[in-house]
C-alpha cells in the first residue's frame, strides 16, 4: 500500500498535457478508493480472485484489499503533506538550480514529512481495528479468535476484554510512536 499510495501521490502530482490521464486515472482511483468501505472492498477482491480462477487464502485476499485501499488514503496524505510545502520554498530551490532529487531531499520532504506521519499512522490504527472484518473471507483473526474461544465455553466478557487489550496494546504503541516522530521532525 505504501508504494502504491507514493506512486498514486505522484501520478497527482505530475505536470504536462501527456501525463494528464495518468493524473485523472490517479485521482479517480483515489477518490473511488476512500469512499468504498472496506468490507465491499474485501468482497470485491474475495470475488474476482475467484472469478478469474486464482487459489489464494483469505489471508492473502485481505491484504490484497488492505494493499488497495492503503494506496488510495497514503496517496491523499502524501499529497497533501507535498502541497503543505510552501510554494517559495520550492521555488527557492529551483532559483538555486538544485536538482529534482535534491529539491525533494533537502526540501520537500523534510518539510513534508511532519505533515505525513501523523495521519499515515492514525490511518493504520484505523486499517488494524479494520482487520476485525477480514473474518468475513475466513481469515481467523483476533475478533474471530475472541468469538470461537467464546463459542467453546470461555466467559464472552473476558475474552472480548482481552481482545480489547491486545487491540490497544498494538495500537496505542503506534500512536505515542507518531507523536514522538511527530516532535522529532517538527520544523523549528
Amino acid at each position: 500500500g505504501l508504494a502504491g499510495g507514493v506512486a498514486l501521490a505522484c501520478l497527482r502530482m505530475a505536470r504536462g498535457r501527456l501525463l494528464a490521464p495518468l493524473r485523472w486515472l490517479a485521482a479517480g482511483y483515489v477518490q473511488v478508493v476512500r469512499r468504498v468501505p472496506f468490507i465491499v472492498t474485501l468482497y470485491i477482491v474475495f470475488f474476482l480472485t475467484g472469478m478469474a480462477g486464482l487459489d489464494v487464502s483469505g489471508t492473502t485476499v485481505a491484504l490484497w484489499a488492505i494493499g488497495l485501499i492503503a494506496a488510495g488514503y497514503i496517496a491523499e496524505i502524501v499529497h497533501g503533506g507535498v502541497n503543505s510545502v510552501p510554494a517559495d520554498q520550492i521555488e527557492a530551490a529551483v532559483t538555486l538550480n538544485l536538482p529534482l532529487l535534491a529539491r525533494w531531499r533537502y526540501v520537500i520532504v523534510p518539510r513534508a514529512l511532519p505533515v505525513i506521519v501523523p495521519p499515515a499512522v492514525g490511518y493504520l490504527v484505523l486499517f488494524i481495528k479494520d482487520t476485525a472484518l477480514a473474518s468475513q473471507v475466513g481469515v481467523l483473526e483476533l475478533n474471530q479468535a475472541g468469538v470461537i474461544l467464546s463459542n467453546r465455553g470461555l466467559p464472552t466478557v473476558q475474552v472480548f476484554l482481552a481482545v480489547l487489550g491486545l487491540y490497544f496494546a498494538i495500537s496505542y504503541p503506534l500512536t505515542r510512536l507518531s507523536r514522538m516522530l511527530e516532535k522529532r521532525l517538527a520544523i523549528s
